[in-house]
């Protein structure tokens, strides 16, 4: 039981000073990061993946032309999914099932085909993305790169479909979660927490191999 405590701690302590050592304006990370967190736990997913896309989060916003502020750990989830799905690949020999490229490319198709046969009528726009996204799925490779645009366009109509009274509301949560940052700050954190949570609810599956 002690051995599981420290390892938890560990755990969250590693992460946290691995986000902040990178964010010097932050001096501990908000009850929704601490949340992420144990999903991402509850996830199995390693440590080392997490650090690695925490890594890779900042370490892009070096190299883009129109930098953008890092205040959430939820702004490094999509390469937090891409460390975890490399790191699986790299567990060659061990006794935890792998998938193949091909077994995961199915397992996008099956999740996309259960979403169209449940689909809302809320949220049919998104209906004909879904549809590119199985032509994509069946090129010989699929381009990967384009199905990592595609989520992006996803992201942008689950956000254009959220009233503005919701977008309101979650804003004053964020405010209270985030003090201190600037609205273009807080906008950006309040993006990706909401359409990951439309994600969640609708269950809007992603489109690129890496997050399965």
């Amino acid at each position: 039981m002690k051995e599981e405590l420290s390892y938890r701690q560990e755990y969250y302590q590693k992460i946290a000073r691995s986000f902040l050592q990178h964010n010097s304006s932050m001096f501990f990370l908000p009850p929704r990061d601490l949340a992420l967190i144990s999903e991402w736990e509850k996830m199995n997913i390693p440590l080392e993946a997490i650090l690695e896309g925490i890594d890779r989060t900042f370490g892009r916003q070096l190299t883009r032309k129109r930098k953008k502020n890092i205040f959430s750990l939820s702004q490094c989830e999509k390469e937090v999914f891409k460390a975890y799905a490399q790191y699986q690949e790299r567990l060659v020999g061990l006794d935890s099932p792998q998938f193949s490229r091909e077994e995961k490319l199915e397992k996008v198709r099956t999740e996309i085909n259960n979403f169209l046969q449940q689909l809302s009528s809320e949220i049919q726009n998104l209906k004909e993305y879904f549809l590119l996204a199985l032509e994509l799925l069946d090129q010989n490779p699929p381009d990967e790169y384009q199905l990592e645009k595609l989520d992006e366009e996803i992201d942008g109509q689950i956000w254009a479909l959220i009233p503005e009274s919701e977008k309101k509301a979650s804003l004053e949560e964020i405010k209270k979660d985030y003090p201190g940052q600037g609205q273009k700050q807080l906008s950006e954190i309040q993006r990706v927490v909401l359409i990951k949570k439309k994600r969640q609810i609708h269950k809007i599956p992603y489109v690129s191999p890496f997050y399965y």
